[in-house]
């Protein structure tokens, strides 16, 4: 009877403590069972993965060294945490993720559009800065007006071109889903979906302007934009890390708001920008009196 009850208790017991158990939060996935934030504090290095997206990304073509406003900013922020930073793979729109999962890299180092998917499948910074996305035709374009949500565009005889992967990928099958999609490999430049616009190849690109006037610098008055006034969409321009990881997200937030509000972020972006104002600031949390 004695065997009975121990018996029991310690039945109940074991059971008490795989409640307690599964009741804790969980880790994050990083490889080995040590998080990314640990992995970066213990090594002192933030390994970053890159792609080449002027100029929130810039990768030289013949040393490969990695600039722009995310890189530049980075290595800031480093500078401020006594960390380094390693910009070990560069990366696709496509695949900048996988590596994240399996531990290749501790974080994207440069400027990614911030969306729901992503949201769900990774941790995403507060913004640099925002960016409006345009809507470029050839000149003579006059079938697509800003009236209802550009409706217009959702037309058969409309042809988007887009990146595998890309956001404005997204944009095209979601919200216009009865135009014809024209899809390039996720390596294939910017450029040349500008070009195949000047060539009747496609119709319309949904870019930022910055990559519309790099375009027109060496193209003039081949393509307009007709989002000027009003962009087709908005997104914030943010770093990504691997889900769970809230020490991860929180140190590089303050690091880049520690940035923002000392005016160290715009002069990056203007270094960049240039003159002409191409992207959409943070608005402070404050005001002087």
């Amino acid at each position: 009877m004695r065997k009975s009850s121990r018996t029991r208790i310690g039945v109940a017991v074991g059971l008490m403590v795989l409640a307690v158990l599964g009741c804790q939060p969980s880790k994050s996935p990083a490889v080995g069972g040590t998080s990314a934030y640990q992995r970066v504090i213990d090594s002192g290095v933030i390994r970053a993965a890159f792609v080449n997206y002027p100029p929130a990304g810039i990768v030289d073509p013949k040393t490969k060294a990695v600039s722009g406003i995310f890189p530049d900013s980075l290595r800031e922020m480093a500078k401020n945490l006594k960390l380094k930073v390693e910009f070990n793979e560069e990366v696709s729109w496509a695949s900048l993720l996988e590596g994240l999962e399996t531990g290749r890299y501790d974080m994207i180092g440069v400027g990614v559009w911030a969306n729901a998917a992503r949201g769900k499948l990774a941790t995403l910074s507060v913004p640099a800065y925002y960016s409006g996305i345009g809507i470029w035709v050839r000149p003579g374009e006059s079938r697509i007006a800003p009236t209802n949500d550009w409706a217009s565009l959702n037309d058969p005889d409309i042809r988007i071109a887009a990146i595998d992967g890309s956001t404005p990928m997204l944009i095209a099958q979601t919200q216009f889903p009865n135009a014809k999609i024209v899809s390039y490999p996720d390596h294939t430049s910017e450029s040349q979906l500008f070009l195949d616009i000047v060539g009747k190849k496609a119709d319309v690109f949904f870019a930022e302007p910055y990559q519309g006037m790099r375009f027109l610098s060496s193209n003039p008055g081949s393509v307009k934009n007709l989002a000027v006034d009003k962009p087709l969409r908005i997104f914030a321009d943010v770093f990504i890390m691997p889900k769970n990881e809230p020490q991860f997200k929180s140190m590089i937030d303050n690091s880049l708001q520690e940035l923002q509000y000392s005016g160290a972020l715009d002069k990056i972006i203007k270094k960049y920008e240039g003159d002409s104002l191409l992207f959409y600031r943070v608005a402070t949390p404050f005001a002087s009196q």
